[in-house]
């Protein structure tokens, strides 16, 4: 199977490596031929422990070496790992409630924890060499079906999340679909930004593996700090991986905005052949930018459901949309727009712990899946425009894109980070700006005005709260752990706080 290989994978180019920077900037180097070693032991570790074939077993922490070498040892050993979305949440006594809720074997913390408060017998810390711990027995372990290899959590941008099932043929095919339409050689330097338990991440690491090039994990408070000395050559993240030098380049005089910008290209480091962006609303205006200074920025469109959905390579791409569908993916529109994919070889089997009772409107029986993104085609190109359930509809039963709002005054505004339109009561909208120069907001403000002067009363904004962007932090809890705006958090703690 393929996930069960990728630790004999490594063995095939010993001397190709993967890197760790950490916040502080100093960085390990690990061959692919230590790192096969390594996960070697640490299997046989975890195997005289008392693990099993099929255990669920559950991996926390921040990226770093000791998580990617959990998830392929445990991977190889037939286990089950678990990624739990809580990087930097250590207490003791919630790591065994995680053992609990999950129904884990195991579960093992990536460094080690605060304090001397003892960790449950199933737990082990990766740090502490070597790994000695006591599985946990549940009388209720999900049953998952065959062929599921590890389990992922969405990043619930409406307040709640899915557990999601992956299976072996999927991330085989995501793999496999990637390297053939990447051009991916020994030569390719992968990166790895953002967290180990959104699971891109890890399959891009996978990637690294079954092709054989090299992977570098940065932190994402260093990220371009560190890109010019990492000198990857592949980057995939959300827009606002590129809206800085985008912010930058607008905020230039027009005479020189392209010199500077081909000069500020160099914070992605000298090498980059491929730049993707996805995930959120991508601005079609920054890509076109991007390609005009001659960077080979691309927007790309998949979910963890089905993996790849869409994708712009060079020789076929559009700006504005995000490509193509890709082998093996049908798409279709329905009901007001709504993608719906038909995929030969999907990544997931289905949900398990949360979510569960979406699944039968998510995974239709006669094997499409409803993305909840809505979109239209446009000569064999797919444009998105927004995602269903964040849809308003006033009381006169009118339906507003939230998305389509906020994309008239990002664009009118380079130094808009974030915008989202919200209803405010039953007949009005509302919208939170963040700017990062907040000295603007009578600007964003105006524009709104005369924006609305050209809107139907149904899609007028009658309230704007500008904040600064800086507060836009996963820490906050404003953005998901793949730095998307969770919009209930910002209903819930930003639209209803006093600042109004």
């Amino acid at each position: 199977m393929f996930a069960d290989s990728l630790v004999d994978k490594l063995a095939e180019h010993p001397a190709q490596r993967m890197r760790f920077v950490a916040r502080d900037r100093t960085t390990l180097v690990k061959t692919y031929g230590e790192i096969h070693d390594d996960a070697v032991q640490l299997m046989s570790e975890l195997r005289d422990s008392g693990l099993r074939p099929g255990d669920l077993v559950g991996v926390l922490g921040p990226n770093s070496y000791e998580w990617i070498l959990a998830d392929l040892a445990l991977l190889a050993l037939g286990c089950v790992p678990v990624a739990i979305p809580a990087e930097n949440r250590h207490e003791p006594a919630e790591i065994g409630a995680f053992v609990e809720r999950y129904r884990l074997a195991a579960l093992l913390v990536t460094e080690p924890l605060p304090g001397e408060a003892g960790l449950p017998a199933a737990t082990a810390v990766l740090s502490e060499r070597p790994v000695k711990l006591d599985p946990a027995r549940h009388d209720d372990v999900p049953a998952l079906p065959p062929g599921v290899r590890t389990i992922a959590f969405s990043s619930g941008t409406a307040g709640t999340q899915k557990g999601l099932m992956l299976t072996d043929d999927g991330i085989a095919n995501t793999v496999e679909l990637s390297a053939r339409a990447w051009r991916v050689t020994t030569d390719d330097d992968i990166l790895i930004v953002m967290p180990y338990s959104n699971f891109q991440q890890r399959y891009l690491t996978y990637l690294a593996i079954w092709t054989g090039c090299a992977a570098t994990v940065v932190p994402p408070e260093i990220m371009f700090h560190a890109l010019k000395v990492v000198e990857p050559t592949i980057i995939l993240g959300p827009p606002s991986f590129f809206e800085v030098l985008y912010n930058r380049v607008m905020a230039a005089g027009p005479a020189e905005r392209m010199d500077k910008g081909r000069a500020w290209l160099s914070m992605y480091g000298s090498r980059v052949r491929l730049m993707y962006t996805g995930s959120a609303p991508v601005p079609p205006a920054m890509v076109t930018l991007f390609q005009e200074l001659g960077a080979p920025l691309y927007e790309i469109y998949g979910s963890t459901e089905i993996g790849w959905i869409a994708m712009n390579v060079p020789g076929a791409a559009r700006a504005g949309t995000a490509g193509r569908p890709v082998d093996g993916v049908t798409v279709e529109l329905g009901d007001g727009g709504e993608v719906v994919v038909r995929a030969e070889r999907p990544q997931v089997a289905g949900y398990v712990y949360e979510g569960v009772e979406t699944q039968d409107a998510v995974f239709l029986p006669d094997g499409r899946i409803v993305t909840g993104d809505l979109g239209v085609l446009e000569d064999g190109f797919l444009r998105l425009t927004g995602r269903k359930n964040n849809v308003i509809i006033t009381r006169s039963g009118v339906k507003i894109n939230p998305a389509e709002l906020e994309a008239g005054i990002e664009r009118a505004f380079p130094g808009v980070r974030a915008m989202v339109a919200l209803p405010d009561g039953a007949a009005l909208l509302a919208c939170v700006v963040w700017l990062d120069d907040p000295g603007k907001a009578a600007e964003v403000e105006a524009h709104i005005t005369r924006m609305n002067a050209d809107h139907e009363p149904s899609h007028r904004i009658a309230a704007t709260l500008v904040r600064p962007a800086e507060e836009l932090t996963v820490e906050s809890g404003l953005l998901t752990r793949n730095f998307k705006i969770d919009r209930g958090a910002v209903r819930r703690t930003v639209w209803t706080s006093e600042d109004r």
